[in-house]
């Protein structure tokens, strides 16, 4: 599994303090009988959470169970957005999404690619304004897919120290032409590309690659990636308050990002990054969950943001199970508790996210928290825990 800044698979998903939890007087349902209805599950669930936050040391979390036939079933939220001010969460409180951005970068690609009838398969050169080839395969055109799929030999290995707090001060354009294109303040020609793996062999997931999407994006639409989103899935969704740059937002609204040391929750400050479509969206879970609805062809937006033979191909296996168990157009495997789930995590500075599908994928959960993971910290078990009720929960609806 992989462990990135903003990363796809956490290690030690499994185990850990659900039995805590239990011992605190909380109920882990995923494993109860199915005689259970949905309104005993949600009143035993909500009851149980402020002593599962006070278990985990953790701030605040937004959860949300999304149903793809029916508007948004339940979304909720405990503790705090931030402390020192006494605003408590809110489901409406905007939260860093992390790397769960990835699924909107996917869904603007996928879907500006469909408007224009253009191909996924296509060389990436041909949609963009600068060169991108791996120089040890200069000849192996790089394409859309590969980048959306991280198959395209782009790598993470270069990128360190972009973290900055605030909104990042080089835009993606200059970011992406440093670090991929020789003569690049951040090029390197053995860490910004796979030396040992051509493109469409190999699975290596790359903040960097999915940031070259969200050019692509700019590139064909003509438009700032930001504004792209803005009026072609948040707007059309009734969305007014996701953005992708600190800047959008109202002074004392964002959720507060965390970290438990020396004993004691601490204020973090909020981070960003140039490689803006990997990971810098925030939203609130209820926004979310709209979202997610459009995602898995709940056929809603005006017009729908997402056709369903659009959400059917992003959902739809798109790398041989030989490189990577399941992997879609941006929809990754998320592994909770050992159970292998479609979905995608996102985790950040002060910020520890989840989404999954049941089976079905009829519906999916989302538990966003402003509290980071940490070396040995419980939060990432505490995710994993509340998600596997969520999804309990979810399958109680039917």
């Amino acid at each position: 599994m992989i462990s990135t800044r903003r990363s796809v698979l956490k290690l030690g998903l499994a185990g850990g303090l659900a039995g805590v939890f239990l011992a605190q007087g909380s109920v882990a349902f995923a494993g109860t009988g199915q005689s259970q209805t949905f309104d005993q599950w949600l009143s035993e669930f909500e009851a149980g959470m402020p002593a599962r936050l006070a278990a985990a040391h953790v701030a605040g979390v937004e959860v949300a169970i999304v149903s793809k036939n029916a508007a948004t079933p339940y979304a909720g939220a405990f503790g705090y957005a931030d402390i020192a001010a006494n605003r408590v969460l809110t489901p409406a409180t905007p939260m860093h999404l992390a790397s769960v951005s990835k699924l909107f970068t996917a869904s603007a690609l996928v879907q500006l690619f469909e408007r224009c009838g253009l191909d996924l398969h296509g060389d990436v050169n041909d949609f963009i304004d600068f060169p991108v080839r791996n120089p040890a395969y200069p000849d192996v055109p790089i394409t859309p897919q590969q980048l959306v799929t991280h198959t395209s030999s782009v790598s993470d290995d270069n990128y360190e120290g972009f973290d900055t707090v605030g909104d990042p001060k080089e835009t993606l354009s200059d970011f992406l032409r440093n670090y991929l294109v020789p003569g690049g303040d951040h090029y390197s020609p053995k860490k910004s590309y796979l030396p040992k793996h051509k493109p469409a062999t190999y699975f290596s997931y790359s903040d960097v690659g999915m940031a070259l999407v969200g050019y692509v994006v700019e590139c064909v639409s003509g438009q700032d990636f930001a504004a792209y989103t803005k009026a072609n899935l948040f707007e059309p969704l009734g969305i007014t308050d996701a953005h992708w740059y600190l800047r959008e937002f109202a002074p004392g609204v964002l959720a507060v990002p965390y970290e438990f040391k020396n004993g004691a929750l601490a204020a973090l400050p909020q981070m960003s990054y140039p490689d803006v479509p990997a990971g810098a969206l925030r939203c609130s879970v209820t926004d979310l969950a709209t979202s997610l609805r459009a995602m898995i062809g709940g056929a809603i937006g005006t017009p729908p943001i997402l056709s369903a033979a659009e959400v059917a191909e992003m959902l739809r296996p798109q790398v041989s199970p030989k490189i990577v168990p399941y992997q879609g157009l941006g929809w990754v495997q998320e592994v909770v508790d050992g159970h292998p789930y479609v979905g995608h995590s996102g985790s950040d500075i002060g910020f520890a996210n989840m989404v999954v599908l049941t089976e079905d994928q009829n519906h999916a959960v989302a538990v966003l928290i402003n509290t980071d993971e940490g070396d040995g910290s419980a939060v990432t078990d505490f995710r994993a825990s509340v998600t596997t009720d969520l999804v309990h929960g979810a399958q109680l609806l039917g």
